[in-house]
């Protein structure tokens, strides 16, 4: 019951950070950063609550991930190539944000970079596709050796 729970709420999260990754350049820069300024009214409140969940099911799919076996090799590279490609991710937006795309005071680090991204979510276009081919290839695996639907 385990590896056949992880593999359903993996291909879920990967469905959900693929079809993110499309959303910005599908949405008008007006309706992305419109979403912005709601997610961080009221004090953020939004984003708290998001980040709060999302924390909990990265919980739960590590602990069904040890449950299940996990490869200690295979772990470890996918936590430091995850990690490193964020970092690269957020290093594309170094420069200055003109005046007309920056966020209204108060302007916490990580408001500015969320400004940011929606100014120019092209940038990280890199990183952006080399995520993109690993999760495309992470679901591909999961529905034909996982769940054996597809042709392998």
């Amino acid at each position: 019951m385990v590896l056949p729970s992880l593999k359903i709420l993996l291909a879920l999260y990967i469905t959900y950070a693929l079809l993110k990754f499309f959303d910005f350049f599908y949405q008008s820069y007006d309706r992305r950063i419109g979403a912005i300024r709601s997610a961080y009214a009221n004090g953020a409140r939004a984003i708290k609550t998001f980040d709060s969940v999302v924390l909990i099911l990265m919980v739960v799919l590590v602990t069904l991930l040890f449950w299940s076996g996990v490869e200690y090799l295979s772990f470890t590279t996918g936590l430091l190539v995850g990690s490193t490609l964020i970092q690269v991710y957020f290093h594309r937006f170094c420069e200055p944000l003109p005046a007309d795309k920056a966020p209204e005071p108060p302007v916490s680090a990580i408001k500015l970079m969320s400004y940011a991204i929606q100014a120019n979510p092209e940038k990280p276009w890199r990183e952006l596709v080399f995520l993109t081919v690993l999760f495309v290839w992470a679901l591909y695996h999961i529905f034909t050796q996982g769940f054996g639907l597809l042709w392998s």
